[in-house]
């Protein structure tokens, strides 16, 4: 079960109110998006608005990120996904990435997607969850991977990753205070924001 503890510590000789907060929740009590449908996520370009961190790639240094672009689709019965990014090679230069995976439906479940991208240029695979904690299928999806569970079976906070996609490069009001909402209830509080500077040519399948 989830617990947020708040502990107030009165620092008396400064007069200041120190207040710290730990959180915790098991990944196996990590609330998905019920029914949820692949099919209706499909064949859109979804934008990476608002994120905690990028996990690493391996055998590909990564030094920034100001545009990443993704999108779900079918290749036959295999439901696969494709993404372009700008990424920071070296100081002061970036380029162009692009990469397609496929995707496994972990326990049988859509909304628990597993994928699996091979890098043709280093012959690494990379391979990641991407849960659906929210989408409305419209404009908003809330994307969630923990890559290293504790024995206490909570996430480590070093491998635990949020990704807010749009189809836009912005968010509403309404959907900034959903997103953060989500991303603390799986003990997230900073989330970070991509430019869309100079974005890349959109994927595709």
């Amino acid at each position: 079960m989830r617990t947020c503890d708040i502990l107030k510590v009165l620092m008396y000789p400064l007069g200041i109110i120190s207040v710290i907060s730990s959180c915790s929740i098991k990944v196996a009590d990590i609330k998905i998006m019920e029914n949820f449908l692949f099919s209706n996520f499909t064949n859109h370009v979804w934008k990476t608005v608002k994120y905690n961190k990028f996990p690493p790639i391996k055998g590909f240094q990564v030094l920034s990120n100001t545009d990443q672009q993704t999108v779900f689709g079918w290749r036959g019965v295999k439901p696969i996904v494709a993404n372009t990014a700008r990424i920071g090679v070296r100081p002061g230069m970036t380029v162009c990435f692009s990469d397609t995976g496929e995707v496994q439906f972990l326990d049988n479940n859509p909304a628990k997607m597993f994928l699996t991208y091979r890098n043709e240029k280093t012959g690494q695979t990379h391979e990641q969850n991407q849960w659906v904690l929210y989408t409305d299928y419209a404009n908003l999806v809330i994307l969630y991977a923990c890559e290293s569970v504790l024995a206490d079976g909570s996430c480590d906070p070093d491998n635990s990753y949020i990704w807010i996609l749009s189809k836009k490069t912005s968010l509403t009001e309404e959907e900034a205070k959903l997103a953060q909402v989500t991303a603390n209830s799986v003990c997230i509080q900073t989330l970070n924001t991509l430019s869309h500077k100079d974005p890349c040519p959109e994927p595709s399948l």
